[in-house]
Protein backbone atom coordinates (compact mmCIF):
# COMPACT_ATOMS: atom_id res chain seq x y z
CA UNK A 1 0.00 0.00 0.00
CA UNK A 2 3.00 2.26 0.47
CA UNK A 3 3.34 2.29 -3.30
CA UNK A 4 -0.20 3.67 -3.69
CA UNK A 5 0.02 7.32 -2.68
CA UNK A 6 -3.43 8.85 -2.99
CA UNK A 7 -5.86 11.03 -1.02
CA UNK A 8 -9.59 10.57 -1.55
CA UNK A 9 -10.45 13.94 0.02
CA UNK A 10 -8.17 15.70 -2.48
CA UNK A 11 -9.95 13.99 -5.38
CA UNK A 12 -13.42 14.96 -4.10
CA UNK A 13 -12.40 18.55 -3.32
CA UNK A 14 -10.93 18.92 -6.78
CA UNK A 15 -14.12 17.66 -8.41
CA UNK A 16 -16.34 19.90 -6.24
CA UNK A 17 -14.27 22.89 -7.28
CA UNK A 18 -14.77 21.97 -10.94
CA UNK A 19 -18.55 21.62 -10.42
CA UNK A 20 -18.79 25.01 -8.68
CA UNK A 21 -16.76 26.60 -11.45
CA UNK A 22 -19.08 25.09 -14.08
CA UNK A 23 -22.20 26.27 -12.20
CA UNK A 24 -20.77 29.79 -11.91
CA UNK A 25 -20.11 29.87 -15.65
CA UNK A 26 -23.70 28.70 -16.33
CA UNK A 27 -25.07 31.36 -13.97
CA UNK A 28 -23.05 34.05 -15.72
CA UNK A 29 -24.44 32.89 -19.06
CA UNK A 30 -28.04 33.06 -17.72
CA UNK A 31 -27.59 36.60 -16.43
CA UNK A 32 -26.19 37.72 -19.75
CA UNK A 33 -29.02 36.06 -21.67
CA UNK A 34 -31.70 37.35 -19.30
CA UNK A 35 -30.83 41.03 -19.69
CA UNK A 36 -32.16 41.55 -23.23
CA UNK A 37 -35.38 39.71 -22.30
CA UNK A 38 -35.84 42.04 -19.38
CA UNK A 39 -35.30 45.06 -21.66
CA UNK A 40 -37.92 43.77 -24.08
CA UNK A 41 -40.47 43.43 -21.29
CA UNK A 42 -39.73 46.87 -19.96
CA UNK A 43 -40.09 48.45 -23.40
CA UNK A 44 -43.43 46.68 -23.85
CA UNK A 45 -44.61 47.93 -20.50
CA UNK A 46 -43.47 51.46 -21.39
CA UNK A 47 -45.54 51.32 -24.57
CA UNK A 48 -48.56 50.12 -22.62
CA UNK A 49 -48.21 52.89 -20.13
CA UNK A 50 -48.01 55.41 -22.96
CA UNK A 51 -51.22 54.02 -24.53
CA UNK A 52 -53.04 53.86 -21.23
CA UNK A 53 -52.28 57.51 -20.54
CA UNK A 54 -54.86 58.56 -23.08
CA UNK A 55 -57.51 56.06 -22.08
CA UNK A 56 -57.41 56.06 -18.30
CA UNK A 57 -56.03 58.23 -15.51
CA UNK A 58 -52.88 56.82 -13.85
CA UNK A 59 -53.59 54.83 -10.71
CA UNK A 60 -51.63 55.32 -7.54
CA UNK A 61 -49.37 52.30 -6.98
CA UNK A 62 -49.89 50.25 -3.86
CA UNK A 63 -47.33 50.38 -1.07
CA UNK A 64 -44.55 47.81 -1.45
CA UNK A 65 -43.46 45.84 1.55
CA UNK A 66 -39.70 46.40 2.08
CA UNK A 67 -39.30 43.22 4.21
CA UNK A 68 -37.04 40.70 2.30
CA UNK A 69 -38.51 37.29 1.58
CA UNK A 70 -36.59 34.04 2.16
CA UNK A 71 -34.84 32.55 -0.90
CA UNK A 72 -36.84 29.53 -2.01
CA UNK A 73 -35.53 26.54 -3.84
CA UNK A 74 -38.09 26.97 -6.62
CA UNK A 75 -38.09 30.81 -6.92
CA UNK A 76 -39.24 30.68 -10.56
CA UNK A 77 -42.58 29.14 -9.59
CA UNK A 78 -43.05 31.80 -6.88
CA UNK A 79 -42.42 34.65 -9.32
CA UNK A 80 -45.02 33.15 -11.69
CA UNK A 81 -47.62 33.13 -8.91
CA UNK A 82 -46.80 36.72 -7.97
CA UNK A 83 -47.04 37.82 -11.56
CA UNK A 84 -50.41 36.12 -11.98
CA UNK A 85 -51.79 37.91 -8.91
CA UNK A 86 -50.54 41.27 -10.17
CA UNK A 87 -51.98 40.57 -13.63
CA UNK A 88 -55.47 40.20 -12.13
CA UNK A 89 -55.43 43.88 -11.11
CA UNK A 90 -54.05 45.06 -14.42
CA UNK A 91 -55.93 45.57 -17.61
CA UNK A 92 -55.50 42.87 -20.21
CA UNK A 93 -52.76 43.63 -22.61
CA UNK A 94 -53.15 43.74 -26.33
CA UNK A 95 -53.02 40.32 -28.02
CA UNK A 96 -49.82 41.10 -29.94
CA UNK A 97 -48.00 42.29 -26.82
CA UNK A 98 -49.24 39.33 -24.77
CA UNK A 99 -48.07 36.89 -27.44
CA UNK A 100 -44.65 38.60 -27.66
CA UNK A 101 -44.22 38.62 -23.92
CA UNK A 102 -45.38 34.99 -23.65
CA UNK A 103 -42.86 33.87 -26.28
CA UNK A 104 -39.98 35.71 -24.61
CA UNK A 105 -40.99 34.31 -21.22
CA UNK A 106 -41.16 30.77 -22.62
CA UNK A 107 -37.78 31.24 -24.26
CA UNK A 108 -36.32 32.34 -20.96
CA UNK A 109 -37.82 29.33 -19.15
CA UNK A 110 -36.51 26.93 -21.76
CA UNK A 111 -33.03 28.32 -21.46
CA UNK A 112 -33.08 28.08 -17.72
CA UNK A 113 -34.49 24.56 -17.84
CA UNK A 114 -31.79 23.50 -20.29
CA UNK A 115 -29.10 24.97 -18.05
CA UNK A 116 -30.42 22.97 -15.09
CA UNK A 117 -30.42 19.76 -17.11
CA UNK A 118 -26.82 20.37 -18.25
CA UNK A 119 -25.65 21.03 -14.70
CA UNK A 120 -27.40 17.90 -13.48
CA UNK A 121 -25.88 15.70 -16.16
CA UNK A 122 -22.41 17.19 -15.72
CA UNK A 123 -22.53 16.77 -11.95
CA UNK A 124 -23.76 13.19 -12.31
CA UNK A 125 -20.93 12.27 -14.65
CA UNK A 126 -18.35 13.79 -12.32
CA UNK A 127 -19.86 11.97 -9.34
CA UNK A 128 -19.71 8.65 -11.18
CA UNK A 129 -16.08 9.28 -12.12
CA UNK A 130 -15.21 10.08 -8.50
CA UNK A 131 -16.94 6.95 -7.22
CA UNK A 132 -15.28 4.71 -9.81
CA UNK A 133 -11.84 6.25 -9.23
CA UNK A 134 -12.02 5.95 -5.46
CA UNK A 135 -13.41 2.42 -5.69
CA UNK A 136 -10.64 1.35 -8.09
CA UNK A 137 -7.87 2.84 -5.94
CA UNK A 138 -9.28 1.30 -2.78
CA UNK A 139 -9.72 -2.06 -4.50
CA UNK A 140 -6.15 -2.13 -5.82
CA UNK A 141 -4.81 -0.93 -2.49
CA UNK A 142 -6.82 -3.54 -0.64
CA UNK A 143 -5.55 -6.33 -2.86
CA UNK A 144 -1.93 -5.16 -2.43
CA UNK A 145 -2.29 -5.01 1.35
CA UNK A 146 -3.88 -8.46 1.44
CA UNK A 147 -1.12 -10.00 -0.69
CA UNK A 148 1.56 -8.37 1.46
CA UNK A 149 -0.07 -9.48 4.72
CA UNK A 150 -0.46 -13.11 3.63
CA UNK A 151 2.89 -13.27 1.81
CA UNK A 152 1.29 -14.02 -1.56
CA UNK A 153 3.69 -13.80 -4.49
CA UNK A 154 6.74 -13.40 -2.24
CA UNK A 155 9.86 -15.55 -2.12
CA UNK A 156 10.12 -18.57 0.18
CA UNK A 157 13.89 -18.17 0.49
CA UNK A 158 15.30 -18.45 4.03
CA UNK A 159 16.53 -15.11 5.36
CA UNK A 160 18.71 -15.46 8.44
CA UNK A 161 19.54 -12.47 10.62
CA UNK A 162 19.92 -11.26 14.20
CA UNK A 163 17.60 -9.17 16.36
CA UNK A 164 19.70 -7.26 18.93
CA UNK A 165 18.69 -7.40 22.57
CA UNK A 166 16.64 -4.40 23.69
CA UNK A 167 15.21 -3.69 20.24
CA UNK A 168 11.84 -1.91 20.19
CA UNK A 169 8.93 -3.07 18.03
CA UNK A 170 9.62 -0.21 15.63
CA UNK A 171 13.30 -1.13 15.37
CA UNK A 172 12.41 -4.79 14.77
CA UNK A 173 10.03 -3.71 12.00
CA UNK A 174 12.87 -1.68 10.42
CA UNK A 175 15.14 -4.74 10.56
CA UNK A 176 12.48 -6.86 8.85
CA UNK A 177 12.10 -4.27 6.08
CA UNK A 178 15.88 -3.94 5.59
CA UNK A 179 16.31 -7.71 5.45
CA UNK A 180 13.57 -7.99 2.84
CA UNK A 181 11.21 -10.06 5.00
CA UNK A 182 8.40 -7.47 4.85
CA UNK A 183 7.73 -4.34 2.81
CA UNK A 184 5.14 -2.42 4.84
CA UNK A 185 6.28 -1.29 8.28
CA UNK A 186 2.94 0.38 9.17
CA UNK A 187 1.02 -2.76 8.28
CA UNK A 188 3.35 -4.85 10.43
CA UNK A 189 2.96 -2.51 13.41
CA UNK A 190 -0.82 -2.76 13.00
CA UNK A 191 -0.56 -6.55 12.83
CA UNK A 192 1.43 -6.53 16.08
CA UNK A 193 -1.39 -4.66 17.83
CA UNK A 194 -3.92 -7.11 16.45
CA UNK A 195 -1.93 -10.29 17.21
CA UNK A 196 -0.75 -9.04 20.64
CA UNK A 197 2.20 -11.45 21.15
CA UNK A 198 3.24 -11.95 24.76
CA UNK A 199 6.84 -11.06 23.88
CA UNK A 200 9.27 -10.78 20.99
CA UNK A 201 12.63 -12.36 21.69
CA UNK A 202 16.01 -11.14 20.44
CA UNK A 203 18.65 -13.36 18.84
CA UNK A 204 19.19 -15.19 15.58
CA UNK A 205 16.19 -16.10 13.47
CA UNK A 206 15.35 -17.49 10.04
CA UNK A 207 12.23 -16.19 8.27
CA UNK A 208 10.62 -16.51 4.85
CA UNK A 209 8.83 -13.52 3.26
CA UNK A 210 6.14 -15.89 1.96
CA UNK A 211 5.13 -16.87 5.51
CA UNK A 212 2.84 -13.88 5.99
CA UNK A 213 2.72 -11.45 8.89
CA UNK A 214 0.89 -13.69 11.37
CA UNK A 215 3.40 -16.53 11.05
CA UNK A 216 6.33 -14.09 11.19
CA UNK A 217 5.01 -12.60 14.43
CA UNK A 218 4.47 -16.10 15.84
CA UNK A 219 8.10 -17.06 15.11
CA UNK A 220 9.35 -13.80 16.62
CA UNK A 221 7.49 -14.60 19.82
CA UNK A 222 9.26 -17.95 20.28
CA UNK A 223 12.45 -18.57 22.25
CA UNK A 224 15.40 -19.39 20.00
CA UNK A 225 18.94 -20.70 20.30
CA UNK A 226 21.76 -18.65 18.81
CA UNK A 227 23.14 -19.89 15.51
CA UNK A 228 26.78 -20.80 15.09
CA UNK A 229 28.81 -18.13 13.29
CA UNK A 230 32.23 -17.95 11.69
CA UNK A 231 34.49 -14.98 10.96
CA UNK A 232 36.41 -14.99 7.67
CA UNK A 233 38.98 -12.49 6.41
CA UNK A 234 39.32 -11.99 2.66
CA UNK A 235 42.48 -10.28 1.42
CA UNK A 236 42.84 -7.90 -1.51
CA UNK A 237 43.55 -9.68 -4.77
CA UNK A 238 41.54 -12.84 -4.19
CA UNK A 239 39.35 -13.91 -7.10
CA UNK A 240 35.79 -15.21 -6.82
CA UNK A 241 36.88 -18.83 -7.14
CA UNK A 242 39.24 -18.39 -4.16
CA UNK A 243 36.45 -16.73 -2.16
CA UNK A 244 33.91 -19.44 -3.02
CA UNK A 245 36.28 -22.19 -1.87
CA UNK A 246 37.02 -20.33 1.38
CA UNK A 247 33.28 -20.04 2.14
CA UNK A 248 32.78 -23.74 1.48
CA UNK A 249 35.78 -24.71 3.62
CA UNK A 250 34.26 -22.74 6.53
CA UNK A 251 30.86 -24.44 6.02
CA UNK A 252 29.06 -21.20 5.22
CA UNK A 253 27.65 -22.35 1.87
CA UNK A 254 28.77 -24.41 -1.10
CA UNK A 255 31.18 -22.89 -3.63
CA UNK A 256 28.85 -23.59 -6.56
CA UNK A 257 25.86 -21.98 -4.84
CA UNK A 258 27.90 -18.90 -4.00
CA UNK A 259 29.23 -18.45 -7.55
CA UNK A 260 25.73 -18.84 -8.95
CA UNK A 261 24.12 -16.33 -6.57
CA UNK A 262 26.96 -13.81 -6.57
CA UNK A 263 26.97 -13.48 -10.35
CA UNK A 264 23.24 -12.67 -10.42
CA UNK A 265 21.71 -9.22 -10.00
CA UNK A 266 20.52 -8.65 -6.44
CA UNK A 267 18.76 -5.30 -6.97
CA UNK A 268 21.54 -3.02 -5.71
CA UNK A 269 22.00 0.39 -7.34
CA UNK A 270 25.64 -0.04 -8.33
CA UNK A 271 24.74 -3.12 -10.40
CA UNK A 272 23.16 -0.79 -12.96
CA UNK A 273 26.62 0.71 -13.58
CA UNK A 274 28.30 -2.66 -14.21
CA UNK A 275 29.05 -2.89 -17.92
CA UNK A 276 28.24 -6.43 -19.00
CA UNK A 277 30.11 -6.71 -22.30
CA UNK A 278 29.27 -10.40 -22.67
CA UNK A 279 32.93 -11.50 -22.59
CA UNK A 280 33.53 -11.49 -18.82
CA UNK A 281 34.18 -14.94 -17.38
CA UNK A 282 32.51 -14.08 -14.04
CA UNK A 283 30.19 -11.13 -14.48
CA UNK A 284 30.65 -9.85 -10.92
CA UNK A 285 34.37 -10.58 -10.56
CA UNK A 286 35.93 -7.49 -8.98
CA UNK A 287 32.77 -6.42 -7.14
CA UNK A 288 33.53 -8.20 -3.88
CA UNK A 289 35.06 -5.86 -1.33
CA UNK A 290 37.88 -7.57 0.62
CA UNK A 291 37.23 -7.35 4.35
CA UNK A 292 36.52 -9.43 7.45
CA UNK A 293 32.97 -10.78 7.57
CA UNK A 294 30.97 -12.81 10.05
CA UNK A 295 28.67 -15.42 8.55
CA UNK A 296 26.20 -17.96 9.87
CA UNK A 297 27.29 -21.55 9.43
CA UNK A 298 25.12 -23.42 6.90
CA UNK A 299 23.62 -20.18 5.64
CA UNK A 300 22.13 -19.64 2.19
CA UNK A 301 24.25 -18.25 -0.65
CA UNK A 302 21.60 -15.57 -1.11
CA UNK A 303 22.11 -14.26 2.42
CA UNK A 304 25.88 -14.31 2.01
CA UNK A 305 25.69 -12.43 -1.30
CA UNK A 306 23.40 -9.79 0.17
CA UNK A 307 25.83 -9.09 3.02
CA UNK A 308 28.73 -8.76 0.58
CA UNK A 309 26.77 -6.52 -1.83
CA UNK A 310 25.81 -4.14 0.98
CA UNK A 311 29.46 -3.68 1.93
CA UNK A 312 30.60 -3.10 -1.65
CA UNK A 313 27.85 -0.55 -2.28
CA UNK A 314 28.94 1.43 0.81
CA UNK A 315 32.51 1.58 -0.49
CA UNK A 316 31.37 2.34 -4.03
CA UNK A 317 29.47 5.42 -2.86
CA UNK A 318 32.73 6.92 -1.55
CA UNK A 319 34.37 6.84 -5.01
CA UNK A 320 31.34 7.10 -7.29
CA UNK A 321 31.92 10.78 -8.09
CA UNK A 322 35.62 10.18 -8.83
CA UNK A 323 34.77 7.36 -11.24
CA UNK A 324 32.30 9.59 -13.05
CA UNK A 325 34.92 12.34 -13.42
CA UNK A 326 37.64 9.93 -14.54
CA UNK A 327 36.16 9.42 -17.99
CA UNK A 328 36.25 5.65 -17.49
CA UNK A 329 33.38 3.27 -16.88
CA UNK A 330 33.02 1.38 -13.61
CA UNK A 331 34.09 -1.83 -15.34
CA UNK A 332 37.23 -0.18 -16.76
CA UNK A 333 38.19 1.23 -13.35
CA UNK A 334 37.69 -2.08 -11.56
CA UNK A 335 39.50 -4.03 -14.29
CA UNK A 336 42.58 -1.80 -14.18
CA UNK A 337 42.47 -1.68 -10.37
CA UNK A 338 42.48 -5.49 -10.27
CA UNK A 339 45.66 -5.53 -12.41
CA UNK A 340 47.31 -2.83 -10.28
CA UNK A 341 46.35 -4.77 -7.14
CA UNK A 342 48.30 -7.83 -8.30
CA UNK A 343 51.17 -6.03 -10.08
CA UNK A 344 52.19 -3.47 -7.44
CA UNK A 345 54.73 -4.54 -4.83
CA UNK A 346 53.07 -2.31 -2.20
CA UNK A 347 50.29 0.22 -1.78
CA UNK A 348 52.82 3.04 -2.03
CA UNK A 349 53.80 1.89 -5.51
CA UNK A 350 50.22 1.57 -6.78
CA UNK A 351 49.83 5.17 -8.11
CA UNK A 352 53.04 4.80 -10.20
CA UNK A 353 52.10 1.35 -11.46
CA UNK A 354 48.66 2.69 -12.42
CA UNK A 355 50.34 5.54 -14.34
CA UNK A 356 52.32 3.04 -16.44
CA UNK A 357 49.18 1.24 -17.62
CA UNK A 358 47.25 4.50 -18.13
CA UNK A 359 50.12 5.90 -20.22
CA UNK A 360 49.97 2.80 -22.41
CA UNK A 361 46.20 3.06 -22.78
CA UNK A 362 46.60 6.71 -23.81
CA UNK A 363 49.05 5.73 -26.58
CA UNK A 364 47.50 2.61 -28.17
CA UNK A 365 49.36 3.04 -31.46
CA UNK A 366 52.74 2.64 -29.78
CA UNK A 367 51.63 0.36 -26.94
CA UNK A 368 48.56 -1.55 -28.12
CA UNK A 369 48.88 -4.25 -25.43
CA UNK A 370 49.28 -3.91 -21.65
CA UNK A 371 51.41 -7.11 -21.36
CA UNK A 372 50.56 -7.96 -17.75
CA UNK A 373 51.52 -11.41 -16.43
CA UNK A 374 48.66 -11.26 -13.94
CA UNK A 375 46.09 -11.79 -16.69
CA UNK A 376 47.97 -14.88 -17.86
CA UNK A 377 47.78 -16.27 -14.33
CA UNK A 378 43.99 -15.68 -14.24
CA UNK A 379 43.58 -17.68 -17.43
CA UNK A 380 45.64 -20.54 -15.98
CA UNK A 381 44.14 -20.64 -12.47
CA UNK A 382 40.50 -19.73 -13.14
CA UNK A 383 39.41 -19.92 -16.76
CA UNK A 384 41.14 -23.17 -17.67
CA UNK A 385 39.93 -24.91 -14.50
CA UNK A 386 36.33 -23.67 -14.58
CA UNK A 387 35.45 -23.29 -18.29
CA UNK A 388 33.04 -25.88 -19.67
CA UNK A 389 34.87 -26.80 -22.85
CA UNK A 390 37.83 -26.07 -25.10
CA UNK A 391 35.92 -23.53 -27.17
CA UNK A 392 35.13 -21.50 -24.05
CA UNK A 393 38.75 -21.64 -22.92
CA UNK A 394 39.95 -20.34 -26.28
CA UNK A 395 37.33 -17.57 -26.34
CA UNK A 396 38.05 -16.27 -22.84
CA UNK A 397 41.81 -16.59 -23.34
CA UNK A 398 41.56 -14.18 -26.26
CA UNK A 399 39.48 -11.80 -24.10
CA UNK A 400 41.79 -11.84 -21.06
CA UNK A 401 45.36 -12.37 -22.31
CA UNK A 402 46.90 -8.87 -22.39
CA UNK A 403 49.75 -10.21 -24.55
CA UNK A 404 47.16 -10.91 -27.27
CA UNK A 405 44.18 -8.58 -26.76
CA UNK A 406 44.41 -4.82 -27.21
CA UNK A 407 43.89 -2.57 -24.21
CA UNK A 408 42.15 -3.80 -21.08
CA UNK A 409 40.96 -7.39 -20.68
CA UNK A 410 37.22 -8.13 -20.74
CA UNK A 411 36.82 -7.75 -16.97
CA UNK A 412 38.55 -7.70 -13.57
CA UNK A 413 40.88 -10.59 -12.71
CA UNK A 414 40.55 -10.29 -8.93
CA UNK A 415 38.81 -8.22 -6.25
CA UNK A 416 40.89 -5.10 -5.52
CA UNK A 417 40.99 -3.04 -2.36
CA UNK A 418 40.37 0.68 -2.00
CA UNK A 419 44.08 1.58 -2.36
CA UNK A 420 44.23 0.08 -5.85
CA UNK A 421 40.95 1.71 -6.87
CA UNK A 422 42.12 5.13 -5.71
CA UNK A 423 45.48 4.62 -7.45
CA UNK A 424 43.64 4.27 -10.78
CA UNK A 425 41.47 7.30 -10.04
CA UNK A 426 44.37 9.43 -8.75
CA UNK A 427 47.55 8.13 -10.44
CA UNK A 428 50.98 9.71 -10.35
CA UNK A 429 51.88 11.91 -13.30
CA UNK A 430 54.76 10.06 -14.98
CA UNK A 431 56.14 9.31 -18.44
CA UNK A 432 56.89 5.67 -17.63
CA UNK A 433 55.78 2.86 -19.93
CA UNK A 434 57.53 -0.08 -18.23
CA UNK A 435 58.12 -1.38 -14.71
CA UNK A 436 59.32 -4.54 -12.97
CA UNK A 437 59.64 -5.76 -9.37
CA UNK A 438 62.42 -7.47 -7.51
CA UNK A 439 60.55 -10.44 -6.11
CA UNK A 440 62.97 -10.85 -3.17
CA UNK A 441 63.31 -7.24 -2.02
CA UNK A 442 60.04 -5.84 -3.32
CA UNK A 443 61.81 -2.95 -5.04
CA UNK A 444 60.13 -1.57 -8.17
CA UNK A 445 62.03 -0.26 -11.22
CA UNK A 446 60.41 2.07 -13.78
CA UNK A 447 61.50 2.87 -17.34
CA UNK A 448 60.56 5.17 -20.20
CA UNK A 449 62.02 3.03 -22.98
CA UNK A 450 62.40 -0.67 -23.74
CA UNK A 451 66.21 -0.46 -23.41
CA UNK A 452 65.91 0.99 -19.91
CA UNK A 453 63.38 -1.69 -19.04
CA UNK A 454 65.71 -4.50 -20.12
CA UNK A 455 68.43 -3.07 -17.89
CA UNK A 456 65.95 -2.94 -14.99
CA UNK A 457 65.07 -6.60 -15.51
CA UNK A 458 68.70 -7.46 -14.83
CA UNK A 459 68.73 -5.24 -11.71
CA UNK A 460 65.58 -6.94 -10.42
CA UNK A 461 67.07 -10.40 -10.94
CA UNK A 462 64.52 -11.27 -13.57
CA UNK A 463 66.98 -11.56 -16.47
CA UNK A 464 70.67 -12.24 -17.07
CA UNK A 465 73.00 -9.57 -18.33
CA UNK A 466 73.62 -9.85 -22.04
Amino acid sequence: MDDLNFNVDDIINDVNAKIKSAEKNEADEESVEAEPIADTENSSEDCEQADNTDEKPQETPEAIDDKPEPILAFHEDKSEEDNSEEDEDKEPEKPEKQEKKSKSSKKKKKKRKKSKVNNSVFGGIILVIVILTVSLVLAVGGISIGMEYYGIGKTDEDIRFNIPAGSTNSEIADILVNEGVIKNKKLFMLALKFEKPAAIYPGDITLQPSSGYSEIIEKLSQMRESYKTVSITFTEGENLLDIAKKLEDNEVCTADDFLFEFNKNQGFDFENDVDDNGDMFYRMEGYFYPDTYEFYVNDSAGNVTKKLREQFEKKYETVKAKIKNSGMSLNEVMTLASIVQLEAASEDEMPKVASVFLNRLDDPDTYPMLQSDTTTNYIKNVIKTEADNTASIEHYTECYDTYKCKGLPAGPICNPGMAAINAVLEPKKTDYYYFCNNLKTGETFYAKTLDEHEENLVKAGLAKKK
